[in-house]
């Protein structure tokens, strides 16, 4: 009797510490896989939102600061240091018509838009020069600044580039970062009266007909794409008024017979 009973008390602790089964095994093992991979996704979620976030604001920052530059160079278009020689010729005044206003296109009208634009600027009063010093020649020497630049679409490389000098085309924009789908440019123009106090003011040109102020506007538009993921894009616009406005002479229609 006291072996059956001692028999019992071992069959019972064996069948207590035999520990889990198949089955018991295989739910956890499936209940830990849903969940790890419930976790992957989001963790792989966060990973691909932050790194768009990184593009976006790398994208939009790289543009900015493309625009930034284009809007201040631009901004300069037409600049000579002896603008007053237009409407007020004094002594020193060897020339009277600015030798700067090149700008390609032209804008004397409201123009399609274009993917690039070439321009002219003084730069002869850089480097210690004293003011007043240009020598009104669009100069590309060597050993002082470029006067010639711009801005293009390069399409081949998307890329916007910068005239640096005659015929010196670099890169703005870095192609390892962004592509420029879009870049094109408007040009307009307006002739406003020619502003004059009490005084003696010179209202009329060399033929004789009135002097205006012709003001110049620059509106361009970006649009471009991360190199890593297409789906990231930006845009950036800007209307610039060139500071340099270019004395002219309109002469009224004739009267019809």
């Amino acid at each position: 009797m006291i072996a059956r009973t001692v028999d019992r008390r071992r069959a019972s602790a064996r069948h207590a510490a035999r520990g889990l089964s198949i089955v018991e095994l295989m739910i956890g093992i499936t209940i830990s896989l849903f969940i790890l991979a419930g976790a992957t996704m989001v963790l792989t979620s966060q990973l691909g939102d932050n790194r768009r976030l990184l593009l976006e604001a790398q994208v939009q920052q790289d543009l900015r600061a493309a625009a930034d530059m284009i809007s201040r160079d631009i901004r300069r278009a037409g600049y000579w240091g002896k603008a007053h020689c237009s409407v007020w010729p004094a002594a020193n005044c060897a020339l009277t018509n600015n030798p700067y206003t090149a700008m390609n296109p032209q804008s004397s009208t409201v123009l399609a838009p274009a993917t690039a634009v070439v321009y002219d600027r003084s730069t002869d009063e850089e480097d210690g020069r004293v003011i007043g010093t240009d020598d009104n020649l669009v100069d590309g020497a060597a050993n002082r600044p470029r006067e010639q630049v711009g801005f293009r679409w390069n399409a081949d490389n998307r890329t916007i580039d910068y005239l640096v000098g005659a015929g010196n085309w670099q890169a703005l924009t870095d192609a390892a970062v962004l592509q420029v789908t879009q870049f094109d440019m408007v040009i307009t123009a307006r002739d406003l009266p020619m502003p004059c106090g009490a005084g003696a003011c010179p209202v009329l040109g060399p033929g004789g007909c009135p002097l205006f102020l012709r003001s110049r506007d620059v509106a361009f538009t970006i649009v471009a794409r991360a190199v890593h993921d297409a789906n990231v894009r930006r845009s950036m616009r800007d209307n610039v008024r060139l500071r340099n406005t270019v004395p002219t002479e309109v002469c009224p229609a004739p009267a019809g017979p």
